[in-house]
């Protein structure tokens, strides 16, 4: 399999851009990376904000506008493409000290380590995608062990270091490439610059946010947050709220006064993208949210920012049951906003959606 040349923007019906794919665009950039794991949830994300269907955000994955890699806390990301070579340049150092005592546990020595970057930028140089399988195939054929997660943290660490990235998905199997080839473009800030533009973009699309929340997101110490609050200057303001200093966008909106009911998947930036959650959640509703804090997250349904309950899916066929378990009385007017939101997922999917309510 080949990498198709880059798509060219194609037109709206004003002459413009193409409506649906330059919001995915836009979306995910302002979102600096929105956690995408589980694929699925990660797409979902960008849909519940932006109205696009999941073959929208594939097309935009597949043109090359979004890419999906490793850039911080050794966990895959949605990123607008120009965004993953400096992201990863300066956020995964940490990472990849860390991981050092799991790579020698597995086996993956200094020599295999780089023996395996080699053979994989031999094989995908000109253009070429291999799927996980046929990573593991091309691996074993010389001479290298894939068990285990030795293939997965291989990739994953290529990823990190900037050499590899994920294509299109192949049916349910990711794909990889190199990201000097798959990347049409990027963003080369220095140092200095990365860490403004980091501070200032997670505050816009985060805040308002604590240091702890910024440093937490992007797995640094607290000394590295505040240097980077400090180089983004004016663009990164200052406000108490409750007795607790907040950093904000100086140049944010005025928030939405209605807001609608949302069902946001699990791992959500929403809720993810905080240390502290006590503003959408009591410390009782976080447990329910993340059972036993084992890094989990449910899907939450969102009402008026307030996190009310969880839900999850079941898929048989072209139908989709979700089920929703509410944190507390709900009533018949809240269903049918549940069920308005349970439609919009449905939309995304391209399914029949029936609603259930646990107990």
């Amino acid at each position: 399999m080949r990498i198709a040349p880059p798509a060219e923007p194609q037109a709206g019906p004003d002459g413009g851009p193409e409506p649906v794919r330059d919001t995915i665009a836009r979306t995910v950039h302002h979102h600096l990376a929105m956690q995408a794991q589980d694929l699925s949830s990660g797409m979902w994300s960008v849909g519940v904000r932006t109205g696009a269907t999941r073959a929208d955000v594939e097309a935009a994955i597949e043109a090359r506008l979004v890419t999906r890699s490793w850039p911080m806390r050794g966990t895959l990301h949605l990123m607008a493409t120009s965004d993953v070579r400096w992201m990863c340049r300066l956020l995964n150092e940490r990472m990849l000290t860390v991981q050092r005592k799991v790579f020698e546990a597995s086996g993956l020595t200094d020599d295999v380590v780089d023996r395996a970057r080699k053979v994989l930028v031999e094989a995908l140089s000109g253009g070429a995608v291999l799927s996980r399988p046929e990573v593991v195939k091309l691996l074993t054929a010389n001479g290298l062990d894939p068990s285990g997660q030795r293939a997965y943290h291989l990739v994953g660490r290529f990823c990190q270091e900037g050499v590899l990235c994920q294509g299109p998905a192949d049916g349910r199997q990711p794909t990889f490439v190199l990201l000097e080839e798959w990347v049409p473009w990027s963003w080369e800030p220095d140092r200095e610059e990365a860490m403004a533009a980091l501070a200032s973009r997670f505050v816009a699309s985060h805040g308002p946010v604590t240091e702890r929340d910024l440093a937490g997101w992007c797995n640094q110490n607290l000394t590295f947050a505040r240097e980077a609050v400090a180089l983004a200057g004016e663009a990164v303001t200052t406000e108490t709220i409750g007795g607790q200093a907040y950093l904000v966008a100086a140049d944010r909106p005025e928030p939405a006064r209605d807001t609608p009911v949302r069902l946001l998947p699990g791992f959500d930036e929403y809720v993810l993208g905080y240390k502290d959650r006590s503003a959408p959640m009591t410390a009782v509703e976080e447990l329910r949210v993340v059972p036993g804090k084992n890094g989990m997250f449910l899907g939450t349904v969102v009402v008026g920012g307030l996190v009310v309950g969880t839900w999850n899916r079941k898929t048989a066929g072209k139908r989709t049951v979700v089920t929703v378990t509410p944190f507390g009385t709900i009533s018949a007017a809240r269903r049918r906003e549940v069920d308005r939101a349970a439609t919009a997922y449905g939309r995304f999917l391209g399914r029949e959606i029936t609603v259930v309510y646990a107990g």
